[in-house]
């Protein structure tokens, strides 16, 4: 079972859903980490809701065993803390729908506060109905007995080109899906916060008609 930082999470999350992704993005660049966000290609299904916990990480592969002694899923919902957002690496599985309708009501029981999925889901008006946030590489109506199988969990894994350790921080909005390294998750939240009030004083002075060339002397932004 993975073990979480003791921290708030919930207040954590709330503070982060009043960012922005190209906030953390540009505070992660400060830190010379600058292929912290995945690839566009996995978007979300709902693009009013926003992410942000601790990775809970999954990855599995093409497979094509029924046995049920051999299947790994039940387990693994069962092994979700409250908090996280899984993070389900497919290693490039293109034709299975590995997250659907039972898996988002499971997850959401224990807790789990959305999901990032390298790979297909299914069920998707389901989903979208719960409100579950989810982001996807694509939709498939095929079920993963007979196509797919996890392998291990709580392991590192790719997501979208970027490596997601468990406890590391994911954060997504519309724009798109940071990973923050889980060491420096609070100091990364706290640098955001103070770009986001920058750039809202920023926003004023704009407003107000002040001199672009003025702002950048001042702020050096843009």
């Amino acid at each position: 079972m993975i073990e979480l930082d003791k921290h708030d999470w919930p207040s954590v999350a709330a503070r982060f859903k009043r960012l922005y992704t190209p906030a953390v993005c540009d505070v992660l660049d400060d830190y010379e980490l600058r292929h912290q966000y995945v690839h566009h290609g996995i978007r979300p299904l709902d693009r009013t809701l926003m992410l942000a916990g601790p990775a809970f990480t999954i990855v599995g592969m093409s497979n094509s065993t029924r046995d049920k002694s051999k299947r790994m899923g039940p387990r693994v919902i069962d092994s979700f803390v409250p908090h996280v957002v899984a993070c389900y690496d497919t290693m490039g599985n293109e034709d299975t729908g590995v997250w659907g309708e039972l898996w988002s009501a499971g997850a959401a029981k224990r807790g789990c506060v959305g999901a990032v999925v390298d790979g297909g889901i299914r069920d998707t008006a389901y989903i979208r109905r719960a409100a579950f946030p989810m982001y996807h590489r694509h939709t498939a109506p095929g079920d993963a007995v007979g196509r797919f199988n996890i392998v291990d969990f709580n392991c590192p894994v790719s997501i979208g080109g970027v490596r997601v350790n468990p406890g590391d921080y994911v954060f997504g909005d519309e724009d798109g899906i940071m990973i923050i390294p889980r060491a420096i998750t609070i100091e990364v939240l706290e640098k955001a916060e103070a770009v986001c009030a920058r750039e809202n004083r920023i926003r004023d002075a704009i407003d107000a008609n002040t001199s672009l060339a003025d702002l950048y002397t001042k702020f050096g932004q843009f």
